[in-house]
């Protein structure tokens, strides 16, 4: 049973942290395995994103302590100032500004904070979900990958 405490459930963990893949990009896997069909996907990655960045939807750090509202709207984008080399003569410099947006798609899984009870009764484990977050592939200005990183936590009450 998610999102509800046991009346009889002995807590395992206050706080336990684990990533659910959303997107599986191995072809040759069954649909469902590390999935969530294509327009569920969308639709909760949409709601966490839209709602975060409209204020609908409060986005945390992982302490809980709200964000301030111009990162939230900023995140996933970036603006670089380069400056290039023209490749003819004279080989003048020149200044450009690249401006890169997350794609939602970019957000292949999803991040929970749970707390976990045993019900020695029923023989079950319950969770109780305190907080998600939209996850993605964080890489190195080299490409190299380095991990996954929440964008932000969105707590239950």
């Amino acid at each position: 049973m998610l999102g509800c405490k046991s009346q009889h459930g002995k807590l395992i963990t206050e706080k336990i942290v684990y990533d659910v893949s959303i997107r599986n990009t191995d072809v040759d896997a069954d649909w469902w395995k590390d999935n969530l069909p294509g327009p569920a996907r969308d639709h909760l990655v949409k709601w966490l994103m839209d709602g975060a960045k409209s204020g609908k939807i409060t986005a945390c750090n992982s302490e809980g302590i709200p964000m301030n509202s111009e990162d939230v709207k900023n995140m996933g984008s970036e603006i670089l100032h380069v400056t290039f080399q023209r490749p003819d003569p004279p080989y003048e410099d020149y200044d450009t500004t690249i401006r890169t947006e997350l794609d939602y798609r970019d957000i292949t899984r999803v991040r929970f904070m749970e707390e976990w009870y045993y019900d020695k009764h029923s023989n079950l484990i319950e969770k109780k979900v305190i907080a998600m977050a939209p996850v993605v592939e964080n890489y190195a200005p080299d490409g190299k990958f380095r991990g996954y990183e929440a964008l932000f936590w969105v707590f239950g009450d």
